[in-house]
């Protein structure tokens, strides 16, 4: 029996976005990886770059299903997403619509406390009408400067006062660039990582304190009590659910005080899928090596030859792995 072809789409590094040169090396690194794992899986994996000619290429391919290794701008926007749908290739992960809306920052937390769910009080920056002084110093200080369209942390900075945030405006007008002022909120970060709309697992990430778009350590499982590991879980499921994230992986950024209700802070719609990234690592914890990862991102779209994923077993927990960030992970 023929082998089933899978596009891996590999975006290129013509975006213009805070991050954009990290995004593609990521992009590059989950691309070489999830090919691997297809091969291994007895697919016939076809490199393709999500370029200027992606069109013709697609029209060109004989294609049965595509897996996106690209973030950032170049898959959080969903416009591969869009050229995909138009020619009619199922592809791994949610739709053109929904991805754009949860790579939206802003718009996500509007549809999130739609629903009811934790999110920082915000306020955005560089549009048409800016904020008065009076709408940010309701925030209080410190304050969070992030990209209201980004991911890794990318241009993400702590501001003292209202002078930061006056430079901070300037600076965002000058670039026509959008960005997002929200409220400081201090604890813990726990990455929840869903699979198809369900929990698989979550990594507890310390980050540097002078340069957030960095990652010091990383615990599997979070060392949290297991009610707080299930209710974070349920916020991350129900976030999902809310965004229409509930295809292929997707991964919810939740803070944890220890005095307060958890808050979210995004929903990632195109996480990183690299054997070193988060959603490989909650996987392997959780007992589902990469190949059987991608092939679970798969399931529906295409037949496997052979089933290679390990039965998975109601077992105890392990105990927690903190881990140094390699310095490529952010």
């Amino acid at each position: 029996m023929r082998a089933h072809n899978v596009g891996v789409l590999i975006s290129t590094a013509t975006a213009r976005s805070v991050g954009a040169d990290n995004d593609s090396q990521i992009d590059r690194e989950s691309g070489s990886d999830l090919a691997e794992a297809l091969g291994r899986l007895g697919l016939s994996p076809l490199s393709l770059t999500a370029d200027d000619a992606l069109d013709l290429t697609l029209r060109r391919t004989r294609l049965r299903a595509c897996l996106l290794a690209a973030h950032g701008h170049a898959g959080g926007l969903g416009r591969i997403q869009a050229l995909l749908e138009l020619r009619k290739i199922p592809f791994v992960g949610p739709s053109a619509q929904v991805t754009g809306l949860a790579y939206d920052k802003l718009r996500a937390r509007q549809i999130l406390a739609y629903h009811s769910l934790p999110v920082p009080t915000t306020v955005a920056l560089g549009g048409a009408e800016p904020p008065s002084r009076h709408a940010i110093g309701l925030l209080g200080w410190p304050c969070v400067l992030k990209p209201r369209r980004g991911s890794h942390a990318a241009g993400v900075r702590l501001l003292a006062d209202a002078d930061a945030v006056a430079r901070a405006t300037e600076a965002a007008d000058a670039d026509a660039g959008e960005m997002l002022l929200e409220r400081a909120v201090l604890g813990r970060e726990v990455q929840v990582v869903l699979l198809h709309g369900k929990v698989l697992g979550a990594m507890e990430v310390v980050r540097e304190a002078d340069d957030l778009a960095q990652i010091r350590a990383m615990t599997c499982p979070p060392g949290l009590t297991r009610s707080q590991l299930k209710g974070i879980g349920n916020l991350a499921e129900h976030a999902t659910r809310a965004l229409g994230l509930v295809r292929g992986a997707a991964r919810v950024d939740i803070l944890v005080h220890p005095r307060h209700n958890e808050v979210v802070l995004e929903a990632e719609p195109c996480p990183d899928l690299r054997r070193v990234g988060v959603v490989a690592r909650v996987a392997r914890a959780a007992g589902l090596r990469y190949e059987a990862l991608v092939q679970e991102l798969l399931r529906g779209l295409v037949d496997v030859p052979e089933r290679v994923a390990p039965a998975r077993s109601v077992r105890q927990a392990p105990a927690p792995v903190v881990e140094a960030a390699a310095a490529a992970l952010q």
